[in-house]
């Protein structure tokens, strides 16, 4: 059996996502709260919310977000984030990826 290491990397994204109503906190702390619930983030900044929908059951939000993800090392780092990113609960688009390449 071998082990894959999976070194974080930190990506600069624009992502789409469904906040839950009734979250404590405000819209930014609900758009971490919803990024960090994603299996290999380990940590997430809110730079700004570009948009915001109320609707009936949650609030599709956009935000510009740094997040520290954990990809396979053999894979390119900007295709593994978006895809770890957009397989997220609440989810809807992942665009516009920087990573940053220490």
């Amino acid at each position: 059996m071998s082990l894959q290491a999976t070194p974080p990397v930190d990506a600069s994204v624009d992502v789409s996502l469904r906040v839950p109503r009734g979250e404590t906190g405000d819209l930014e702390s609900g758009v971490a709260a919803v990024l960090g619930r994603i299996d290999g983030v380990a940590a997430v900044t809110v730079q700004q919310v570009t948009s915001v929908r109320p609707t009936f059951t949650d609030i599709r939000v956009s935000a510009d977000a740094t997040v520290r993800v954990a990809v396979p090392a053999e894979t390119d780092p900007r295709t593994a984030v978006a895809e770890r990113l957009a397989d997220g609960f609440g989810i809807t688009a992942v665009d516009d990826i920087a990573v940053d390449s220490r």
